[in-house]
């Protein structure tokens, strides 16, 4: 075997422009295959990080009869969990979310997050500096992340004893984690909270909370307890827990379940990029094995068996598959990285950190790099072990040419079939993403700066101080030049502020309704919010300053949430009651138009707005939208100087509402970006395939097209020849491509927005313009074949 790979490494060598082909195009199959393997591995395959790992699950809150379950639970459900359920060896909760941190003379927004003292038992961390957090810690100990500590107290020692505020409580910083801890995703401060939850109702879900198995306990074991404790809570409390079971899923799996099904199908869509790579090579080597039928035969004459023939033949294909893997490995460590960078920025990838070119994605790339070696280099020593002796020795080289041709071309059918069909998947995805970009969202989104700030508040008077400040820091920046004008809110559209939950209308009794309320989002908004941000008033007026803490309720609702709870009426004057923090009724004093309040792939619905001043305990912490007449960019600074003058305490960052919206669709983009790139590297490997056969079957048949000149026969009789087999050919390819994206359709409608998976307009765009690109990549060799000299081809013959 050594011989035989001297040998081969000899030929290839002999032959460098074969081989420069052959591995190129091996490689491009093979390193966007393991970047996006890399990708996949990272996020999906590898174990969590933690000692605990394989232990650690997810609360969430089941509803069996809906089929819903969400990844939060209620404060009481909580306690009942950790003392009822003996398969939990440890409970924990936690909330919170980028807020603003106080230090000594600055504030930053930062993950933050409340968590009992037993958080990081359950996944098995301890600090890298300092120690963990304590039962007494509560209301006092915080941990922060090595990065934080280092970026405001310039190391992690230093920030041992140091001081932080959140919400006007002063917590002291016991221990300093590493970097690789991220849990929850983006934290770097967890401070310490009681084990009892603040809120202790049955239907506010203000928790997430994260438990350790028992050492030998399945999850089947512990679902099983929590589907006996949801039972028993619910005959205990038939409202608040009426049909509401608990739900163990594993850690990882609710971490990255929600972009699973976007992996795989990009790693179904850049396999088929391989196959058709393996289809080229599989080309190049059928072509080279029908040339080398002379020698072959020879060897053959001399005593090699076919066994030793196919043998030597693979041995090649071995060859150019390991220095196409070896390439694709380099390529793979430059597209991974891309993919590292676009999936942080758009997408905000689960894991990030653990996506690497470690040696399992190394053994993949062997894996890959031997199996395609197998896969397009069976064929030519499949065919090459069957030569006839004779045949070759007397036809010198042209005894396969018929049975490797049909081979050929049917290579060339399947990447035609391939590409056609990832063609098709990026075309839908293409046009999906224009009608997202397209939908009314119902507000304003150009020249929008955005300002998150945080004022911290522990008392109600901290709080209603906090919503006077942010109405007079409004004011000021109004004044600012460049700025149109200025409103604050709490749930501006797409942000990461905001509420949702039930409510009851004129007079009903909230409990009574409990299990069938009405469902809205609840959103806070100053004085002129709906005129900054473009929303139309249909009906009714706008909050103003008279609509404080100490004077009655109002409410503005939204023209969905008028049509679900005062269809045929005039909603002005009547009263609404929710629970997002008072039990107050609120009188309804105006309607506005409806907006796409999640992202634009989500359905306007029924929205609530409350004034800020008169729900004091969420107006400390908003989002104040700015439209500019300059850039938004150019607004940050005098902004943020505005604010500091005011206030050196209140923590700020900006971002723009086009940045929002777009950060709202990263998932879709990727996508679509992601297949885009696949289905042209698949539709110009498609045309070097065509382009390779059509060259060598006119190069076959120029004797036969000397004699058909020579007996009238026009170029353009011999150009419409050729082409007519590439037509073939191709449509041959595009049916098989038909048939293999309506197999996927049930999975591309689950990715599209605004049209299906069979959508005619564009099976019907890319049928016309993939048809022609394909069978004009055969116009050269048919061009070649028509300017044949009959004399020369003749006496070439």
């Amino acid at each position: 075997m050594f011989h035989e790979l001297r040998y081969a490494v000899r030929m290839l060598k002999n032959n460098p422009s074969f081989a420069a082909i052959a591995v190129l195009t091996l490689a491009l199959g093979v390193g966007a295959n393991t970047a996006m393997f890399s990708v996949v591995n990272g996020v999906l395959l590898r174990p969590l990080d933690y000692p605990n790992a394989s232990r650690i699950v997810q609360l969430n809150t089941f509803y069996p009869q809906k089929g819903r379950s969400f990844p939060r639970t209620t404060g009481p459900d909580v306690v009942d969990i950790r003392s009822g359920v003996p398969a939990l060896e440890q409970v924990s909760f936690y909330y919170g979310g980028e807020m603003g941190v106080q230090m000594a003379d600055h504030a930053e927004f930062v993950g933050t997050y409340l968590v009992t003292p037993n958080f990081f038992t359950v996944f098995g961390v301890m600090p890298a500096l300092g120690r963990g957090l304590e039962a007494n810690d509560a209301q006092r100990g915080a941990i922060v992340s090595l990065p934080f500590a280092q970026r405001n107290f310039g190391s992690g020692a230093a920030a041992l004893g140091q001081t932080l505020h959140m919400e006007g409580v002063a917590y002291q910083i016991v221990g300093v984690v590493p970097p690789s801890f991220r849990f929850p995703r983006e934290a770097q401060v967890w401070l310490a909270t009681s084990p009892q939850p603040e809120s202790m109702e049955r239907t506010a879900y203000n928790y997430r909370a994260v438990a350790l198995l028992r050492p030998g306990t399945s999850l089947d074991a512990a679902n099983a307890q929590l589907e006996t404790l949801g039972a028993r809570l619910e005959g205990t409390f038939p409202d608040a827990n009426k049909a509401k079971r608990f739900l163990a899923v594993p850690l990882r799996e609710q971490l990255v379940g929600p972009v699973r099904a976007t992996l795989y199908f990009l790693m179904g869509a850049v396999s088929l990029v391989l196959l058709i790579s393996c289809a080229n090579v599989a080309n190049l080597l059928l072509a080279r094995a029908t040339a080398r039928q002379r020698e072959l035969a020879v060897r053959a004459a001399l005593g090699a068996t076919r066994t030793a023939i196919a043998r030597q033949l693979l041995m090649e294909s071995g060859v150019i598959a390991l220095a196409g893997g070896g390439l694709g490995l380099l390529l793979a460590f430059v597209g991974t990285r891309a993919l590292t960078r676009a999936t942080a920025q758009q997408v905000g990838l689960p894991r990030l950190a653990d996506i690497q070119v470690n040696w399992s994605v190394f053994a993949f790339a062997i894996g890959v790099s031997l199996l395609s070696s197998f896969l397009f280099g069976m064929s030519p020593a499949w065919q090459a072990a069957k030569v006839d002796l004779n045949d070759a020795l007397k036809q010198a080289g042209r005894g396969l040419a018929g049975s490797s041709n049909r081979l050929r071309n049917a290579l060339v059918v399947v990447q035609v079939a391939l590409s056609f069909a990832l063609a098709i998947g990026a075309g839908l995805l293409f046009r999906s993403f224009l009608a997202l970009n397209s939908v009314d969202l119902g507000y304003r989104t150009q020249a929008m700066l955005v300002m998150y700030a945080h004022d911290p508040a522990h008392t109600l008077s901290d709080y209603l101080q906090a919503a006077r400040f942010f109405e007079n820091a409004v004011e000021q920046v109004k004044q600012i030049p460049g700025v149109i004008s200025a409103a604050a809110a709490m749930g501006v559209p797409t942000g990461q502020y905001g509420s949702n939950g039930g409510y009851v209308v004129d007079g009903q009794d909230f409990r009574q309704h409990l299990n069938h309320l009405a469902q809205a989002t609840f959103s806070l908004s100053g004085p002129g919010y709906f005129s900054t941000m473009g929303i139309p008033l249909l009906h009714g007026r706008d909050f103003n300053s008279n609509d404080s803490y100490d004077h009655q309720f109002v409410a503005i609702i939204s023209e969905s949430l008028a049509r679900q709870s005062f269809a045929g009426q005039d909603p002005i004057g009547h009263t609404i009651q929710c629970g997002l923090d008072s039990p107050k009724w609120m009188t309804v004093v105006g309607v506005v138009a409806d907006v796409r309040q999640d992202s634009p792939a989500s359905s306007p619905g029924p929205t609530l707005y409350m004034p800020v001043l008169q729900h004091p305990y969420h107006a400390n912490e908003v989002e104040v939208v700015m439209p500019s007449a300059v850039s938004p960019a150019s607004l940050i600074d005098p902004v943020r100087g505005k604010m500091q003058s005011l206030n050196p305490q209140i923590a700020t960052k900006f971002t723009t509402m086009e940045a929002m919206v777009s950060d709202s669709i990263a998932t879709p983009r990727l996508r679509t970006m992601l297949a885009g790139l696949f289905a042209g590297l698949a539709l110009l490997l498609a045309m070097a395939g065509m382009y390779g056969v059509m060259s060598y079957v006119t190069t076959q048949r120029t004797p036969e097209f000397g004699v058909r000149m020579a007996l009238g026969a026009s170029p353009r009789n011999v150009l419409a020849l050729v082409l007519k087999r590439a037509a073939q050919m191709t449509a041959l390819g595009v049916g098989a491509g038909l048939a293999l994206a309506f197999s996927v359709t049930r999975v591309m409608n689950t990715m599209l927005f605004g049209l299906k998976a069979t959508d005619a307009v564009t099976y019907a765009w890319v049928l016309m313009a993939v048809t022609p690109i394909v069978v004009l990549a055969a116009a050269v060799p048919a061009w070649r074949a028509s300017r044949v000299d009959p004399v020369v081809a003749l006496r070439n013959e």
